[in-house]
């Protein structure tokens, strides 16, 4: 059945893992407001709590970027899942606010390699005619993790009490690790990849520099990664504050209880999560049909932060249905955007050989915006006693983050390679398979 298509599996196993890391980070969202009462303490301590993932996430994504390129994949990747396994478990012991910042930053450092890797992984096995397709499987798996993450583990919060919720996410973390060591193998060592696929795969692909790795500096001196960036800023703003906040905003500006409010988050990502694919299927058919890289792209990016800019619709709606529909529409568009972003960056970076590196750079500083986006949400929530506010900026920056992709980014990428296959220059260039 899957018979010259083992490279879909990867990407699968790829959006699988994402899925996995979105429901270790949602967790801790869908306890946060029975905590916030046995732990006596607030919303704006619990916008730190909520944020602090992302401090250590963002320190050390420009490093894990830079091991991806020289580790392997397959060993980075399951010493990722444990760490995150091992942070799930950690946080039933906690017993005040103060010390669930340990498991939360520990979890932030074991998350940082998985979207490198996750680019890595999908830069090595596919083409690039099917880049924004794998892309937004990886991106999907965000939604994917964020649908089904939250009406499970408000079933088990509400069922079980809130430690619950953290055994499950670790023992989930623990069986995909396992699997993934098992299982994976780069396409050049893959014994069960048909010569024929390994062929499609590489002919393809821009092959790397000749010399080998580009000096990392190149990176830094791209403009089209910094226009790449500032958008993912606004992206990661608005993303995180609606993983982070958006429970808690459907209980207290809403008036649902935590089980309703669990089914209620997971309406927005189930759609995100099919729009995103249907977005990377959308860059690559236009590619395929002669619109240049990089427009093919920019359709998609801009297109999904217009649709963000429905936040405003939920920060007015006059009812809680028509608020869920019109974050519906704006979770859509963030997640098609951002499956978008990470097939630009392989665009950019692939012939220099550090698409791991680029992915890091580019996660790591637009992360800021993660950690801010909790932050102020939880201390004007604080200070107003809504979330009117922080539902406005959130789309002001949606508005920001179309314009920088929208202006910013003018080189063209390289197009795609004809002709000879590059399986052995690639080889030599890796100096190394198994990644």
């Amino acid at each position: 059945m899957f018979k010259g298509r083992r490279r879909w599996l990867v990407a699968t196993f790829v959006l699988i893992i994402t899925a996995v890391a979105y429901i270790d980070r949602v967790n801790l969202s869908i306890a946060a407001p029975i905590l916030t009462h046995e732990f006596h303490t607030n919303a704006a301590v619990m916008g730190l709590l909520l944020s602090s993932f992302t401090w250590t996430y963002t320190l050390f994504n420009v490093p894990a970027g830079m091991l991806v390129d020289r580790i392997q994949v397959r060993v980075l990747y399951s010493l990722a899942l444990l760490v995150w396994a091992v942070s799930s478990l950690l946080t039933t012991l906690v017993r005040s606010a103060g010390t669930l910042f340990v498991p939360r930053l520990l979890l932030g450092i074991g998350e940082a390699p998985f979207a490198p890797a996750a680019i890595r992984t999908l830069a090595d096995w596919l083409p690039k005619s099917e880049r924004a397709t794998g892309s937004s499987m990886f991106i999907s798996g965000v939604a994917l993790g964020s649908a089904v993450g939250p009406p499970v583990l408000a079933y088990l919060v509400s069922g079980f009490g809130w430690q619950s919720a953290f055994i499950a996410t670790g023992v989930l973390s623990l069986l995909v690790a396992a699997i993934w060591y098992a299982w994976y193998r780069h396409p050049l060592d893959d014994t069960k990849l048909t010569e024929a696929e390994r062929q499609l795969i590489f002919r393809d692909q821009e092959p790397p520099k000749q010399e080998g790795r580009a000096p990392w500096s190149q990176i830094a001196r791209h403009r089209d990664i910094w226009a790449i960036t500032a958008g993912y800023f606004c992206l990661l703003y608005i993303l995180y504050t609606f993983i982070t906040w958006l429970p808690s905003y459907l209980i207290e500006d809403r008036h649902m209880t935590v089980l309703k409010s669990g089914f209620a988050t997971s309406i927005p990502w189930a759609v995100a999560f099919l729009c995103g694919i249907l977005g990377g299927r959308l860059s690559d058919f236009a590619l395929r049909r002669g619109v240049s890289t990089l427009n093919a792209r920019k359709i998609v990016l801009v297109g999904g932060m217009v649709a963000a800019l429905a936040i405003v619709g939920t920060a007015l709606a006059s009812s809680a249905a028509l608020a869920i529909v019109c974050l519906t529409i704006s979770t859509a568009g963030i997640i098609t955007a951002n499956g978008a972003v990470w097939a630009a960056t392989q665009d950019i970076v692939r012939e220099l050989d550090l698409t791991g590196s680029a992915t890091g750079f580019i996660n790591g500083l637009g992360n800021v915006g993660g950690i801010l986006g909790p932050i102020i949400t939880g201390a004007v929530v604080y200070a107003t006693g809504s979330f009117l506010a922080p539902l406005i900026l959130a789309a002001v920056l949606a508005l920001i983050g179309a314009l920088a992709w929208g202006f910013g980014m003018r080189s063209t990428p390289r197009n795609r390679t004809t002709g000879q296959t590059r399986i052995q220059e690639t080889a030599v260039a890796k100096g190394g398979h198994d990644r």
